[in-house]
């Protein structure tokens, strides 16, 4: 009897445990699962992480490239150009506009467009305070526009339904407390809304643009006092030798309109219309009864005039900003075949700006009356720039020069 008991207790015991063991065994398979599912969240989501990671460093490059890239722009229209280009880049967007504050109006006007049609780019005006961009303009606070058609504050100007997506967001473009522009980008397609590393990053690069406008602004302001200057420097020695009145103006258009069929940078042009401006700066040093004496020449005399590109070399060159200037008008006497002075140069080693420089002087010394003769005709002028072609002058300029004065029906032959 006893031992009935033992053995009854014993396998209640003996089940118990399996039971137990059994319950175990679900709990942990339960626990596996619930870990599993755990772990493969935290995948997931590391997974998304290290996307969006990787999206935030993909733009943060692209902000940075912008910003390097901005430093060497000098032109409004490049610049406002690249900066929607980067935005809609880094936003995947299709379509968008920066507007610029015309101070005169007190109007946005769309300085820059893509996805946008050109007649609505080129008519859109926005008066400060009015329409979305007005009063982002106004306040200088981003606003995002959900659902253009149904935003009142949106201006219907049938725009609306021509526009690719139904929401964007506009910034301002501010440069210290001053709101220079707006910014207005739309969303994506499959995108409804921006997220506010999108807005960050997008009030990044408006700040960036707005502070390189101020900057071209500014120097486009110095330029033009440069220039200026350098108008008087030139009238000045205009004054002193008599027969180049109005030379230095008349080489500064030409040497202009030369550069640019030649397409070279907008900097190198103006670097060559500098040259034109001031390449006889150099007679200040000539005596004036030399430069005035209405007959010919002495050797000794020739000699002297002969100085006045290494005297302009040694005025301009201490002046930085005139720095690439000053081999332009030390060598705009040189001849292509390599028999000019100060130094003899030929061919590529003489400045591309030099060259142009030449023959515009040749072109006009032959056209202007001098203290010896009077003027000498156009069409003969022509011919001897023809005939000085790979001698005298540079033959790609003579080209462009000829089809210049051609254009301005001045030769027509």
């Amino acid at each position: 009897m006893f031992y009935e008991i033992i053995y009854t207790v014993l396998c209640a015991l003996f089940v118990g445990l399996l039971f137990w063991v059994d319950r175990m065994r679900r709990k942990t398979k339960k626990n596996e699962e619930a870990y599993k599912e755990k772990i493969a969240l935290l995948e997931n989501k590391l997974q998304l992480n290290s996307m969006n990671l990787d999206n935030l460093l993909v733009m943060l490059v692209g902000l940075h490239e912008f910003g390097m890239s901005a430093t060497g722009i000098i032109s409004k229209e490049e610049l406002t150009q690249s900066v929607m280009d980067v935005a809609c880049r880094l936003i995947h967007s299709e379509a968008g506009s920066l507007m610029l504050i015309d101070k005169d109006d007190n109007e946005l006007y769309i300085a820059a467009s893509r996805g946008i049609p050109a007649d609505i780019a080129a008519s859109t005006r926005i008066r400060i305070g009015e329409d979305i961009a007005g009063k982002v303009a106004q306040t200088c606070k981003p606003i995002f526009v959900e659902d253009i058609e149904s935003d009142v504050r949106f201006k219907r100007s049938n725009s609306a339904e021509r526009y690719k997506s139904k929401s964007f967001i506009s910034v301002p473009l501010r440069a210290k407390s001053r709101v220079v522009g707006v910014l207005n980008i739309n969303a994506p397609r499959e995108v409804k809304s921006f997220e506010d590393r999108d807005v960050r990053l997008l009030t990044i690069l408006a700040d960036q643009a707005a502070v390189t406008l101020e900057n071209i602004e500014l120097y486009n302001n110095l330029q033009d006092f440069y220039f200026e200057m350098i108008q008087t420097l030139a009238r000045v020695i205009d004054a002193k030798d008599s027969y180049t009145y109005d030379h230095a103006d008349r080489a500064r258009h030409y040497a202009r309109l030369i550069a640019e069929k030649m397409h070279l940078p907008q900097a190198i042009v103006r670097h060559v219309e500098y040259a034109a401006l001031m390449h006889d700066i150099g007679k200040i040093g000539i005596e004036e009864q030399i430069l005035r004496k209405p007959g010919k020449l002495t050797d000794e005399e020739v000699e002297i005039i002969k100085k006045h590109p290494t005297i302009g070399n040694k005025i301009i060159s201490p002046i930085t900003f005139l720095a690439p200037v000053a081999p332009m008008v030390l060598y705009h006497q040189e001849w292509y075949d390599g028999t000019g002075y100060p130094e003899g140069l030929a061919g590529e080693e003489i400045p591309l700006g030099s060259r142009i420089v030449a023959e515009i002087d040749a072109y006009d010394a032959m056209t202007s009356d001098r203290p010896y003769r009077k003027a000498l005709s156009k069409e003969y002028a022509f011919s001897e720039l023809r005939k000085g072609s790979g001698s005298q002058f540079d033959p790609q300029v003579v080209t462009v020069f000829i089809n210049i004065l051609k254009d301005e029906n001045i030769i027509i032959n």
